[in-house]
């Protein structure tokens, strides 16, 4: 792969800062990713994203690659043309691209007029470039055969920020809860007005952008009334803050199982997340963990786990910490009840009395960035 000037003036300039030119790579011509250890932004099964930086601007940003998208010969091309790993990324362009315009007034449960005075791009991660194909399409690039996505940089997750307030010993306040309560409830609701479901809902997947709680991975989306099988290799879930139905869908029985993906799926995820922000760390975890204890493959301990939570019913908690009533509720009473169709949208829950008086703006008393959306 040749270098620019541009890319190589960025690695002269590296260089001046200290950073090898061993620890860089020049990416689709325009891009320098710092490929040392430090500068891994996060992992999954099939992409990792890495810091980087624009050679024209210098301005920072995040690299997203796919894994093994290489190709080789013509068959392989093929092959990886049809793979779940490029209909992630091509989902996640197209989302990406979608979720920036600005929402139309889509009356009925998942509207709220909060979302009519928030910019879009206060909410989700804003896309800034993507690999192409010879026919200018998104799709592996054509000088190195690999999938980029370039976004703004995020400087700390939710997760992150919780394990750090869990390690310091630091509970968070409950006006701490209450801002970022609502800002997740506000994002999730923005993207369930744009007609899309996340179906990975957690801690890792918002992240702080310049003091914004903002959405990731939007790779996963599905558009509410999809109907999707369980053979679809593109899905994601994580399953300690799944619903009690997509539990019911992975041990479904039948030869062909299906589920019509509803805004319901994230509503519980929200939930299981909200609650995270006072217990400080995942509340089904033990729960899941125990299941690992006495079964006998890795296999049959999902499936013993999502058994028991395809028949919780009821808010599921026994001991719940004395903390805000009215956060309680919301929890209780609109965002982890059992029955999907018996739960409040998002956006009906941004008028719970627990959120309706939060300015989003935190400052010194959540000792967190996070400011207000619109």
């Amino acid at each position: 792969m040749g270098t620019t000037a541009q890319s190589q003036q960025a690695q002269a300039q590296a260089g001046l800062n200290g950073e090898p030119a061993s620890a860089l790579r020049s990416v689709m011509g325009k891009y320098t990713m710092l490929m040392s250890k430090r500068d891994v932004m996060g992992e999954g099964t099939s992409s990792i994203c890495r810091k980087g930086r624009c050679d024209e601007t210098g301005a920072a940003v995040a690299i997203k690659v796919y894994k093994s998208q290489r190709s080789v010969d013509g068959k392989t091309a093929r092959r990886r043309e049809r793979s779940p790993t490029m209909a992630k990324f091509r989902r996640q362009v197209s989302v990406l691209e979608d979720l920036q315009k600005p929402f139309e007034n889509v009356e009925g449960p998942l509207w709220n007029e909060q979302l009519a005075h928030t910019v879009p791009s206060n909410l989700f991660m804003r896309l800034i470039d993507y690999s192409k194909d010879v026919d200018g399409k998104p799709g592996m690039d054509h000088r190195d055969g690999e999938l980029y996505i370039i976004t703004e940089p995020a400087q700390q997750s939710l997760k992150d920020y919780i394990t750090q307030r869990r390690d310091e010993h630091r509970p968070l306040s409950n006006a701490c809860v209450q801002s970022i309560t609502k800002a997740m409830v506000l994002v999730a609701a923005g993207l369930h007005a744009k007609g899309l479901v996340h179906l990975d809902l957690k801690p890792e997947n918002l992240m702080i952008f310049d003091g914004r709680l903002k959405l990731i991975d939007v790779d996963g989306c599905f558009k509410t009334g999809s109907v999707v099988s369980i053979h679809d290799q593109s899905l994601s879930f994580s399953p300690v803050y799944c619903a009690p139905e997509w539990a019911r869908f992975l041990i479904d029985g039948s030869d062909e199982p299906h589920i019509e993906i509803s805004p319901a799926l994230d509503i519980w995820s929200i939930g299981m997340t909200a609650w995270e922000l006072v217990s400080l760390d995942a509340v089904l975890k033990p729960k899941f963990q125990s299941f690992g204890k006495v079964a006998s493959s890795r296999r049959h301990h999902g499936e013993l786990y999502f058994d028991w939570l395809s028949k919780v019913s009821a808010f599921p908690v026994t001991a719940f910490p004395l903390f805000d009533e009215k956060f309680v509720d919301l929890l209780s009473s609109c965002l982890l009840v059992g029955e999907p169709e018996r739960r409040k949208s998002l956006a009906q829950s941004l008028d719970h009395p627990y959120l309706v008086d939060e300015p989003l703006m935190m400052g010194k008393t959540c000792s967190t960035p996070l400011t207000r959306s619109d």
